[in-house]
């Protein structure tokens, strides 16, 4: 604009208009008519001889962006793929049916590294309890040490076991029916403060956690 009125070398109002694209503008509608016709195939296409001279030994090149927007959604694709097959997808979309929007990012966000590392540890089952440390060879029974012959699960610290029945209480107290929810303990912003205080109350995970917390 400083281009056209050094040339003019005199003053003008410039005033932006917002245009619907096809909105009964004549130029953008015979645009539209005429690209429509091209997409019905070849015999749509003009007479070679009323091309510009560039386009008339071939196509134009493949445009740089499309191919990087196909190969992004090919690989997308292949991975969603994948991950529906992977024995690893029942569980995870149990706990969160969210985490393809990146749920799990906007859950931990905010929190200490720590409480991120809880999380993960609890939702994937990675977790030195002994059912994980059995299966690595880590403890000689998969067994909770207080319910015997009982398997000790994330599940089974979080709802069952009785002798984490005074802390859970606390939980339930503040989270209701909420309380005796997987999906909502693990995935639910609102949850994530209590059940922190939880797993603190049962020293269970003291070891290898330390005291959890969440900065208020």
């Amino acid at each position: 604009m400083r281009q056209v009125k050094k040339q003019h070398r005199r003053n003008f109002d410039v005033t932006i208009r917002w245009v619907p694209g096809h909105s009964d503008v004549f130029g953008n509608e015979e645009a539209d008519r005429e690209a429509k016709k091209a997409a019905e195939g070849p015999h749509r296409n003009s007479p070679l001889q009323l091309l510009p001279s560039f386009l008339r030994s071939g196509p134009l090149p493949l445009s740089i962006s499309a191919l990087h927007q196909e190969h992004r959604k090919t690989l997308q694709a292949r991975w969603l793929h994948s991950w529906q097959r992977s024995p690893r997808h029942a569980h995870m979309t149990t706990i969160d049916p969210d985490i393809l929007n990146r749920s799990f990012i906007k859950l931990t966000k905010s929190l200490p590294r720590r409480v991120t590392s809880l999380l993960i540890g609890l939702r994937t089952g990675h977790i030195p309890l002994n059912r994980h440390l059995h299966r690595i060879k880590k403890a000689d029974t998969p067994y909770c040490p207080h319910c015997p012959r009982i398997t000790e699960t994330v599940h089974h610290l979080l709802i069952d076991c009785q002798h984490y029945a005074h802390a859970r209480q606390e939980l339930t107290n503040a989270l209701g029916r909420n309380a005796s929810s997987i999906q909502y303990l693990l995935s639910d912003q609102g949850a994530t403060q209590d059940l922190v205080l939880f797993v603190n109350a049962t020293e269970r995970l003291k070891a290898t956690y330390g005291e959890v917390y969440i900065p208020m």
